[in-house]
């Protein structure tokens, strides 16, 4: 840098505005040029606040090596501050261009836009392929189709994010008795169309117990349906026998054949139980190709079916599960993305093709209660097959009251 080059850039250098580069070249010229160092010192002392009623020397004012090196490090401190403010400026600009780019990105087109149908669906695909669970508090409620940054609901949330990115958090729930408790969490992450889920479970992992048997399909590949009592069966009544009576549990039983929802509740109306789910037949559980290993239909391989989560199922809710699963058959793709089982096994239109033609058919229920209350199940000719899951201590009555706290 000459002389020139310096005048032209020194004012713009001690506002603070000069680039790096230009601080590091004006820099250096003033320790090689004892000329335009001298003509800074001047300078500051013509910015100097004049003293009245006192002479002194300008030689007084002369600035030593010590104080220019200060000023000129203020100089620079000042540009680089400068830069930060519009640095910073420029990135909360950008961070709401952002989320309002990534709220219209998602929710354009309310109930067919591309963030309610990701969180429908993955609602809806727990409550149908995972016995005795669902989303807190239920799939029927309180998935808005319209928000700019996110909403909750109890321990589950949807949340959207700058740059195109959301993120959707819902409880995993389940009832033993009376009592509901958590057993996870799915997060459902997009980015654009990229979907990927994370399962985070209590206690790090989930044990599932429950299972079913469709009437005519064979387990043990001898070609036999499976019919009547079963080593495995036995160990259930008899696990049932040990447990004492303060204790509650969850069962899945299986039919000897398919049933109505209002024949299943003429089964059940003697018991002192509450039925939770429903194992639905798709078309598709006697399937041979899809069952190739002879197992059972448990969560996410095989089993179909919705939760009566709140004890009332009428012809209205009926027709809501038929209203949802077409909703999947649309949504396939998105339930591939989403499914924890064979993607391939999903085949949503057939499945909604045969519900829709021949409406609801049962072949399997999840059923909580007292220990004994599950054990009398056994004098029934139609129950196959029961599975036993989680049982707890007794809470078979209704508290006065109960509050929960996050």
């Amino acid at each position: 840098m000459n002389c020139d080059e310096y005048n032209q850039i020194k004012e713009k250098y001690l506002k603070g505005n000069a680039s790096v580069e230009e601080e590091q070249a004006m820099e250096s010229h003033l320790q090689d040029c004892t000329v335009c160092r001298q003509i800074l010192d001047q300078d500051v002392i013509n910015d100097e606040p004049q003293i009245k009623d006192k002479e002194v020397k300008q030689s007084d004012y002369l600035l030593d090596e010590h104080k220019q090196t200060r000023i000129l490090r203020w100089a620079k401190y000042k540009n680089r501050f400068s830069l930060t403010l519009f640095l910073l400026g420029l990135f909360i600009i950008l961070n709401i261009a952002g989320m309002l780019s990534s709220s219209f990105y998602f929710n354009w087109g309310d109930e067919n836009s591309r963030l309610y149908r990701v969180q429908k669906t993955a609602a809806t695909l727990i409550e149908f392929t995972f016995p005795n669970v669902s989303i807190q508090p239920s799939i029927s409620s309180h998935l808005p189709p319209w928000y700019i940054s996110g909403v909750s609901w109890g321990q589950s949330s949807v949340e959207i994010k700058p740059y195109f990115t959301a993120q959707g958090t819902y409880a995993l729930q389940k009832v033993v008795g009376k009592e509901t408790k958590l057993v996870g969490n799915l997060k459902v992450n997009q980015f654009f169309n990229l979907i990927n889920t994370n399962w985070d479970w209590q206690g790090g992992s989930y044990r599932d117990y429950l299972y079913f048997v469709y009437p005519s399909q064979n387990l043990t590949g001898t070609g036999q349906a499976i019919q009547g009592s079963s080593p495995a069966s036995e160990e259930v009544w008899k696990a049932l026998t040990i447990l004492p009576e303060g204790t509650v549990a969850e069962m899945a039983v299986s039919f000897d054949t398919t049933y109505s929802i209002n024949e299943i509740k003429e089964i059940f109306k003697d018991y002192d139980l509450d039925i939770y789910w429903y194992a639905v037949y798709t078309g598709l559980e006697d399937n041979e190709d899809l069952n190739k290993r002879g197992d059972p239909l448990f969560a996410f391989h095989g089993v179909w079916g919705f939760s009566d989560f709140h004890q009332n199922i009428d012809l209205n809710s009926q027709k809501k599960f038929l209203d949802n699963m077409k909703f999947l058959a649309e949504n396939e793709e998105i339930a591939k993305k989403l499914s924890r089982g064979n993607r391939n096994n999903l085949q949503l239109d057939r499945r909604n093709d045969y519900l829709q033609k021949n409406g609801i058919k049962v072949y399997g229920v999840v059923v909580t209660g007292p220990t004994k209350e599950l054990l009398k199940l056994r004098e029934l000719p139609t129950i196959q097959r029961p599975a036993l899951g989680d049982v707890a201590l007794w809470n078979w009555f209704n508290r006065s009251f109960s509050g929960q706290m996050y």
